[in-house]
């Protein structure tokens, strides 16, 4: 029965002349990341790194946070982070981390888990290179999202290898040196202005974007996840 109503809701949709796809289509989560070209009192424009031209919209339930520059000193046994990776270079080698997020103690537990992120620049070594006259960019890589509290760790050369605790399970990470690390800090709207680089997460329900948290990095700083 399910079926046949989903079915003749589908024909009604057409008869209307609705496109069904569209109907039909849940809300998703998208995750953007650029530069705020206006602030308006409900809602911002960002400039996306793709250069399309994104406004989501602030609601009462929206989080705002400012990304400080930290180091990777200040990551320790019982912290509570969030690290993007890429996979190992080797099947059996650990993820390596291209940035490393630290939460402030009163969002422990935010996100806790570990699964697909998004194509991220990979900045975490060399890679084969052919001569192209324009832009310099990193090459973009596929990441795994991992938040949970930091379980010891090692050191790796002039690196660090951390195990990584999240619902009763446990991940090593190996942080290469010179990978981005970054502080959440709490902040209100005053941060969001023109020309600040913010990284958002928002709710896509057909042209409407509603912002669940937006990030902005604090002088100046990219979001680096």
């Amino acid at each position: 029965m399910p079926l046949l109503r989903t079915i003749a809701a589908a024909g009604l949709m057409l008869a209307a002349g609705f496109p069904v796809g569209a109907a039909l289509a849940a809300p998703q989560v998208e995750r953007l990341r650029g530069t705020i070209e206006r602030v308006e009192a409900d809602a911002v424009t960002i400039r996306t790194r793709a250069g399309t031209v994104e406004t989501i919209r602030l609601g009462p339930g929206t989080r705002v946070g400012q990304l400080a520059p930290a180091s990777l000193d200040q990551v320790k046994d019982g912290s509570f982070i969030g690290t993007a990776a890429k996979a190992g270079a080797k099947p059996g080698d650990p993820p390596v981390a291209l940035e490393v997020l630290i939460f402030p103690e009163a969002m422990r537990g935010t996100g806790e888990g570990h699964g697909p992120w998004d194509r991220l620049p990979d900045r975490s070594g060399p890679v084969e290179t052919s001569m192209t006259n324009g832009t310099v960019g990193a090459p973009e890589v596929e990441t795994r999202m991992t938040n949970g509290t930091v379980a010891g760790g090692s050191e790796v050369g002039t690196g660090r290898t951390l195990t990584v605790s999240y619902k009763g399970r446990s991940l090593a990470v190996t942080v290469p040196p010179g990978t981005p690390v970054v502080m959440l800090e709490p902040a209100d709207r005053a941060v969001l202005v023109p020309g600040a680089k913010v990284f958002a997460s928002a709710i896509r329900d057909g042209d409407r974007l509603d912002a669940r948290s937006v990030s902005v990095g604090k002088d100046g700083l990219t979001p680096p996840m």
